[in-house]
């Protein structure tokens, strides 16, 4: 999913150090936007159960 939504196939850096922030950069930024999905979507059923 990461390779193909967030061109994670496409990183061509020099040293491995920047790949490494890049990729750790996209696993944050990947988890946060999950989080907030699953809370959104968490609290959206709530209010439709009420």
């Amino acid at each position: 999913y990461l390779k193909e939504f967030f061109q994670l196939n496409n990183v061509r850096y020099r040293t491995g150090k920047r790949a490494k922030v890049h990729f750790d950069l996209l696993v944050l930024v990947y988890n946060a936007s999950k989080l907030a999905a699953d809370r959104i979507g968490a609290r959206l059923n709530h209010i439709q159960a009420a």
